[in-house]
């Protein structure tokens, strides 16, 4: 029976993740679960009926299902291809990891892209799966590329499997472009950081100029033709205090489903310019509030590091499930290392794609990645965050110090924090006892 015991305001949340089930008890209801050792016939001392019923009613007692199983690099059949483009971009995000749009240009030639298309409709079809995905990415905007885009997405719309295609967008598009990607691709993430002030002075054009009445006519269109999109806003120190109201905002005035909500992180721009998000405190504060809101609207945010909703071992598929390749051919095992100048490229970078459809992937390297993984992942047991960030994102915990991946930083503490107030949020709307059924968690 796998369960922690939470502190919360002199009382206590009681949460055994994968049963989904939480509630608060005091040190009188803990003392009696740790005496049973979790088993009801283990010890049934007298006075304790009313607690012993409780803990019955609500299911406690009950087995853990079976966890997901672990991370493997056992094979690699990606059934996914993700496709760094260009490291071309319009806007000049002042967080901008991949600092792009400051670099040479590099485009991914459409020989590659077509060979990564190959290989993951191939493997889809071996495992039987009924359709493959294809991703646009990287370390630039994808739809600058607009020829090779076109091309890429049409040859996978070709193949005999149907494919699921999908791109991360700024938004900034032509009436043309913007009608053709509706026409021909099935979902869209497009980052957007909110309230007029807080999109132009955080995502400006490289010319300076503002992008906020461009992108948010891109959302009209979209909320009009009812695709499926999804919305990310990157906080900054200077930005928290506008969240809830970018939240606010973005509700009324469109019809997003789901918000993911990020930190501005220390690499690329934010970090040669300082501008990577340090208040975590009042980040969490913020996020919270921005939640409610949502959710009273009947939308769904989340942040990466704290999902409680998610039984997982593994913090995101890209390792195992995603083929992703850079401009130039190189694979990498994270969506956010996207070229071999990376800091961390020594670790995520793992092969190469050849023209030819010829892969050469380092066994030895990817072996050692995931042992990192698990490793780090062990350290982690004893945390209540254990099933959901599951050692947390490796581009976040990875760093150019050897053991760099065994350390535990503010992130951890923003991930724990905002996980038991969400915690105490389901708990509440499901009366007391959160099973993992409320709206507020719903995907």
């Amino acid at each position: 029976m796998d369960t922690y015991t939470i502190p919360y305001q002199g009382k206590y949340i009681v949460y055994r993740p994968l049963k989904k089930l939480a509630f608060v008890a005091n040190a009188a209801l803990v003392n009696l679960i740790v005496k049973t050792r979790g088993d009801p016939l283990h010890s049934h001392p007298e006075g304790d009926h009313e607690a012993f019923g409780f803990l019955e009613t609500i299911g406690f007692w009950g087995p853990d299902p079976p966890p997901p199983p672990p991370a493997s690099n056992d094979s690699c059949k990606p059934t996914i291809a993700v496709l760094f483009l260009t490291t071309a971009c319009n806007f000049r995000c002042i967080y901008c990891d991949a600092s792009a749009g400051e670099h040479s240009l590099q485009n991914l030639p459409v020989v590659l892209g077509d060979r990564a298309i190959d290989a993951v409709c191939r493997n889809a079809l071996e495992s039987g799966q009924d359709h493959f995905e294809l991703a646009f990415h990287g370390g630039g905007e994808p739809t600058l590329a607009q020829e090779n885009f076109r091309t890429l997405v049409e040859y996978a719309k070709a193949k005999d499997l149907p494919c699921k295609i999908g791109v991360s967008s700024n938004g900034f598009w032509g009436e043309a472009e913007r009608d053709w990607i509706l026409e021909h691709l099935d979902n869209l993430s497009l980052s957007f950081d909110g309230i007029q002030d807080v999109q132009n002075r955080q995502r400006p054009l490289a010319s300076g100029q503002g992008t906020f009445e461009p992108v948010l006519e891109t959302i009209r269109m979209l909320d009009q033709r009812k695709f499926p999109y999804g919305i990310r806003l990157t906080v900054t120190d200077e930005s928290i205090e506008c969240l809830t109201q970018s939240i606010q905002f973005l509700c009324q005035e469109t019809a997003c489903p789901t918000f993911q909500i990020e930190p501005a992180f220390n690499h690329g721009r934010a970090k040669r310019d300082g501008s990577a998000l340090t208040q975590n405190d009042r980040f969490a504060t913020a996020f919270l509030d921005a939640y409610d809101i949502a959710t009273s609207l009947g939308r769904h945010l989340y942040y990466s590091g704290a999902r409680p909703w998610i039984i997982t071992t593994r913090f995101c598929q890209a390792p195992e499930q995603a083929l992703v390749v850079t401009p130039n051919g190189d694979l990498t095992t994270c969506y956010e290392i996207y070229s071999g100048n990376h800091t961390l490229a020594h670790d995520f970078f793992l092969g190469r794609l050849f023209e030819n459809g010829k892969m050469e992937v380092n066994q030895e390297a990817r072996h050692r990645f995931f042992a990192k993984l698990q490793t780090r992942r062990a350290l982690c047991a004893d945390c209540f965050c254990y099933w959901h960030c599951a050692g947390d994102c490796p581009s976040k915990i990875f760093s150019t110090e050897s053991d760099g991946y065994l350390r535990f930083g503010a992130r951890c503490e923003l991930n724990r924090m905002i996980t038991k107030e969400l915690l105490i949020r389901y708990i509440t709307d499901g009366n007391g006892v959160w099973q993992g059924t409320e709206r507020r968690i719903e995907h």
